[in-house]
This record gives structure tokens, C-alpha cells and sequence, in this order.
């Protein structure tokens, strides 16, 4: 009875404190996302307040959930708890490989409150997302969700397959809302969204979580599940945020249409699966969806900036984007241009997402410490 007893201890030490964190990931995934979203959305309307905003609580509240879930999975595993993939080891901590980049992306961002504090004080009130330690945030967040899909590998939470597949869909489309998120007055205004450097920001970025997509969740429509999750997910915040009364961030790029055209190319395999082709389909479909929606169906409104507490520095900013949206419209030969250079960023941006991803996933060792 003996030998037995300690192997099932021990699985019940390695379930739990799995699904604790699995619980921090979900919570602080909604926390965050909405955190970020509300936030831009304050400022735009009452300027910058001090650190202790409710936005800011919502997003560092997520963050700190997830920094949580990365220290139980690391404390646990240093008491003696097996891990269930590929391990990542500094000294003497570890974790699973997934959780502690959660952890790592947690610690950037978290380590970007006082920079982003301290950048103030020296420099004033910023109005732009493109301050380091604005991007030290982003890229800590992407860090964190790429972490995340990592950690669903098969057999490291106790769920079942379906949930497991799906959260990591959910953690890659919240990927792409990270690449929009820093992509400035792109993610905030429709009417700043010219059609030649804001369609090449989107190719350069979203193929990498599609590509991912592909590698970790596999199937047919896996690029198009992970963009239209990302989709969903914008177009939620958009509503609760319209219908609380604040302005939301302009409606999602429709990097749907892009991923749909990769699957549907992906799918003929061959010559057509190469990544030029797949770049080629994405930057198409993209541009063209993107031409059709702002230049014929919903074309922007007149551009606005006020409020009691805008800054004149935001208002200056805003009519520099206006400008270039003026100057490169969207129906003229810009966008064809944006399409045209946008096939070899899209290729390359998906070899990088499916390199990381063959890095990355463990699925093969997950799988194997399960029927153990």
C-alpha cells in the first residue's frame, strides 16, 4: 500500500496545483484583455491619471494571475511535483517550459509599471503607445500568451481535449490583440487607419499567432479558428465598452478574411502550402477585405478628438495620422501597393511563428507523461 500512496500524493500535489494555475491564466486572461481595452478608452476621454486607475487594476490584476500561476507551477515543481512537459531551468527554480514564459512576460510587464512611472517624471505625460516602456509591456504580454499556449500541451492541465484545444485558440487570438494593441492610433481609430503602413504592421505580425495556431492546434481551420477568436473576443470588448459609455477602440482588422484564404491554400498542400503562397493569400484577402469595409461599407466617421481632459499633444498626434490617412486613402493604388509588399512580410512572419512553434511544443512529452 505503501508504494502506491505515494505516486497518487503526488498526482494530486501535480493536478492541483495545475488547475490553480490554470484558473489564474483564465481569470487573469479576461482581466488583462479588458484591463488594456478600458484603459486606452480612459484616456482618451479624461487623460492620464495617476498608476492606481481602475483600468490599471484590471490589467495589472490580470498580469499578477498570471505571475501567480507561473510561481505555484515553480514553487510546486521544486517541491518535488513531476512536470508534465518540457521543463525551463534557471539555478535552482523550474517550471514547465509554458508557464514559466508566463512568468517571464508577468515580470516584463509588471517591471514596466515603475520604468513607465519613472519615464513620466523625467519626460512628462506621454501620448503614445511607442514609449519603451509602453513596448516593454507588449512584448511582455506576448511573451506571456505565447507561454500560455505553450502550456496547454496535452496531459499538463486536468481538462479534457476540446477545452484544452480551445484555450489555446483563445490564448493565440488574444496574441493578435497584443500585435494590434501596439500598433498605436492603427488600434484605436479607424478613421487614423491609412492603407499602406498600418496593412504592412498587420502582415508583418498576425501570420506569427496564425502560424502558431497551426502548430499547436492543428486541424484544417486552425489559422482561421485563432483570428476568429481574436475577433470575438475585440468585438466583446467593443460592445461592453460602447454600451458603457466610453469610446471603444476602432473595430478589429479583419484579419479573418486573411487567415481564411491561408486555410483554404494551406489545405491544397504542395507548392501551394509554401510560405509565399500562404503570405501571398493572407496580405490579398487582408488588404481586400480591409478596402472593401472602410472604403465601401463602413466608411470612418469625421475625426474627433476632445474631451476635458485630452491632451493638446494627443490632438497633435492624432491629426499627424489623420494626415497620412488623407494622403494614402484607401480607394486608390495604395492598398495594392500595401498588398503587393505585404506578401513577403506575411511569409516571413509565418516562418517565424511556425519555427517558434516547433521550438515550443512539447505535445509529444505531454503526451507521454499521461499514459504514465
Amino acid at each position: 500500500m505503501a508504494t502506491v500512496a505515494l505516486p497518487l500524493r503526488r498526482n494530486a500535489l501535480s493536478g492541483s496545483a495545475l488547475a490553480t494555475g490554470l484558473a489564474f491564466g483564465v481569470v487573469g486572461l479576461v482581466l488583462s484583455w479588458f484591463g488594456a481595452a478600458w484603459d486606452v478608452s480612459w484616456h482618451r476621454a479624461l487623460g492620464r491619471e495617476t498608476f492606481w486607475s481602475p483600468p490599471h487594476l484590471f490589467l495589472y490584476g490580470g498580469v499578477i494571475c498570471w505571475g501567480l500561476a507561473s510561481l505555484v507551477a515553480t514553487v510546486t515543481a521544486m517541491a518535488g511535483r513531476p512536470a508534465r512537459s518540457a521543463e525551463l531551468r534557471v539555478g535552482p527554480l523550474h517550471a514547465e517550459l509554458g508557464l514559466a514564459l508566463v512568468g517571464l512576460g508577468a515580470l516584463a510587464v509588471i517591471g514596466s509599471a515603475p520604468f513607465d512611472e519613472l519615464w513620466h517624471r523625467t519626460f512628462g505625460r506621454d501620448v503614445d503607445i511607442w514609449s519603451p516602456p509602453h513596448l516593454t509591456a507588449v512584448v511582455g504580454t506576448a511573451i506571456a500568451f505565447v507561454g500560455w499556449a505553450t502550456a496547454f500541451a496535452p496531459g499538463v492541465f486536468p481538462i479534457g481535449e476540446r477545452l484544452r484545444r480551445s484555450l489555446r485558440v483563445l490564448m493565440l487570438g488574444n496574441l493578435i490583440g497584443v500585435f494590434v494593441f501596439g500598433m498605436n492610433f492603427y488600434y484605436f481609430m479607424t478613421v487614423t487607419r491609412e492603407a499602406l503602413v498600418y496593412p504592412l504592421l498587420v502582415t508583418a505580425t498576425a501570420p506569427i499567432a496564425l502560424a502558431l495556431g497551426v502548430v499547436f492546434v492543428r486541424g484544417r481551420w486552425a489559422a482561421t479558428a485563432v483570428a476568429g477568436a481574436y475577433t470575438v473576443f475585440a468585438i466583446v470588448t467593443y460592445a461592453v465598452l460602447d454600451e458603457a459609455g466610453w469610446r471603444p477602440p476602432a473595430f478589429p482588422p479583419l484579419v479573418l478574411a486573411g487567415a481564411l484564404a491561408l486555410d483554404l491554400l494551406r489545405a491544397r498542400g504542395g507548392r501551394w502550402a509554401h510560405p509565399v503562397a500562404l503570405g501571398a493569400a493572407f496580405s490579398l484577402a487582408f488588404v481586400a477585405a480591409e478596402t472593401l469595409r472602410v472604403g465601401f461599407i463602413a466608411p470612418p466617421a469625421a475625426p474627433v478628438v476632445s474631451g476635458p481632459g485630452v491632451d493638446p499633444r494627443l490632438s497633435g498626434l492624432f491629426f499627424q495620422y489623420y494626415a497620412q490617412t488623407v494622403a494614402r486613402p484607401w480607394l486608390s493604388l495604395w492598398p495594392a501597393a500595401a498588398a503587393v509588399l505585404g506578401i513577403p512580410l506575411a511569409a516571413t512572419s509565418w516562418r517565424f511563428g511556425r519555427a517558434v512553434g516547433a521550438v515550443l511544443a512539447d505535445d509529444g512529452h505531454a503526451e507521454a507523461f499521461a499514459h504514465t
